[in-house]
């Protein structure tokens, strides 16, 4: 437990903010990416995995529109990236930050793990299942993650089942329930 914990105590600097593939970073750490819907609990699980304040929480759903790099102890970068259903934004500004995330996923050789995040208490929605499908060449990377287990479920999805092909953990930034195995499920990439 404690070389877990110890290893996210490290040291986590913000990097860069990358709005096309040529201002992505140049190293050779392996890459763990989070994405999900807007207003899924993004920011507030990657603050908990790394015990420390690295994205920004904010009130408004899909303020992330660029993919946001940051260097964990030299040894692994975290990337945050852009909400899908994206929230009160122009249709022309949608398809560049959703093509902006296709090409990071499918180029980036550095990807070794894509969480994708699922609020617990809605459930997959086609959206979620449709990201998940457009990601199938790399399909091998995708874990799942349900966010705010801390909620009440409000509603059953109709696609539970399109997802038991990959591995799941239901998890709580609030309560901290289960971040300490996601945090090990980080390790086991490295």
């Amino acid at each position: 437990m404690n070389n877990v914990t110890s290893y996210f105590k490290k040291k986590t600097d913000f990097l860069l903010s990358a709005t096309q593939p040529r201002q992505y970073p140049n190293v050779v750490f392996p890459e763990v990416a989070f994405i999900g819907r807007s207003n899924v609990g993004k920011s507030s699980l990657i603050n908990a995995v790394f015990m420390k304040k690295l994205a920004h929480i904010s009130n408004t759903p899909g303020k992330t529109r660029q993919i946001n790099f940051f260097n964990h102890g030299d040894s692994m970068m975290v990337v945050d990236l852009p909400g899908y259903g994206f929230a009160k934004i122009s249709q022309k500004e949608a398809f560049k930050i959703s093509d902006l995330v296709s090409q990071y996923l499918t180029t980036r050789e550095n990807l070794k793990k894509i969480f994708v995040l699922i609020d617990n208490g809605l459930g997959a929605k086609k959206i979620d299942i449709e990201m998940i499908d457009a990601m199938q060449n790399i399909k091998d990377k995708i874990f799942i993650c349900y966010t705010k287990s801390d909620k009440k479920i409000k509603e059953k999805s109709v696609y539970i089942n399109e997802l038991s092909d990959y591995d799941q953990l239901t998890v709580s930034s609030k309560t901290n329930d289960n971040i300490f195995e996601l945090q090990k499920k980080i390790i086991e990439i490295l």
